[in-house]
């Protein structure tokens, strides 16, 4: 691996990530919202402050369910920063889909929130530090027999801590490659009983709502709400928003 080659690129792509973020906030700032999200797209790799920033800016230009999936995408990068949250929950708000997007059961409610609450990254340091502390604490059990009581507690939660960890972060992973989920950026679009335009109509989904992708066909996705109705629609409906990382 040429690691001379790959230091210059990072050098180079970091102050041109700067420069690009820079110019996008000036567009914002002038009020040129529809330029500064165009400006917003093009960079790469977008982080938290990047997706929320364009969601601001689709949010200026009254595109609301655009607005709620980069909020989204922003949440799955830094999900306890408080301003996405504010920010997501007040565009959901405005689009009424509070409800719609909330699960019904408390525990999938309360699951889901411990689960999303830490990036796949922060979980998969979570599984090490449960590891690590397992670990030296089996081994001070062997060293300082006096003290065996106390650090064999501090095993047992050293393994709960990776359990809890791998669990979590297993969920995440396997839900996201299993069942992406989405977000309504149509004003409204039809859900159908069959992958075909003519098809009758099971329900319709307004613009921000959050759904799960059960399958793709290319042109139609087998979508599910929050509270578990079922349909098919169009692809260019659905915004992803992405793999979690």
């Amino acid at each position: 691996m040429n690691w001379k080659l790959i230091i210059c690129s990072l050098l180079v792509a970091f102050p041109s990530f700067a420069s690009d973020f820079k110019v996008a906030n000036a567009l914002y700032d002038d009020g040129k919202f529809a330029e500064a999200a165009a400006a917003y797209e093009k960079i790469e790799p977008k982080t938290a402050n990047v997706y929320y920033n364009l969601g601001n800016a689709w949010f200026r230009q009254n595109k609301l369910g655009l607005a709620v999936l980069n909020y989204e995408r922003a949440r799955r990068l830094a999900p306890r920063d408080p301003d996405i949250l504010a920010n997501l929950k007040f565009a959901q708000h405005r689009l009424g889909v509070d409800e719609v997007n909330t699960r019904p059961r408390a525990f999938q409610r309360f699951l889901h929130s411990v689960v999303e609450s830490r990036t796949a990254n922060q979980w998969s340091g979570y599984e090490l530090a449960g590891v690590w502390l397992t670990v030296l604490a089996i081994g001070a059990c062997v060293y300082l027999p006096k003290l065996r009581t106390g650090f064999v507690f501090v095993s047992v939660a050293g393994v709960l801590w990776f359990l809890v960890a791998a669990f979590a972060l297993s969920y995440q992973m396997m839900g996201n490659r299993s069942a992406p989920e989405g977000i309504v950026v149509a004003t409204e679009t039809d859900a159908r009983f069959a992958p075909l335009t003519d098809s009758t109509i099971h329900f319709r989904l307004s613009e921000g709502t959050k759904v799960v992708i059960r399958e793709d066909r290319g042109q139609w996705l087998f979508v599910e709400r929050a509270d578990g109705q079922q349909g098919w629609v169009k692809t260019d409906t659905i915004g992803q928003i992405g793999p979690l990382s």
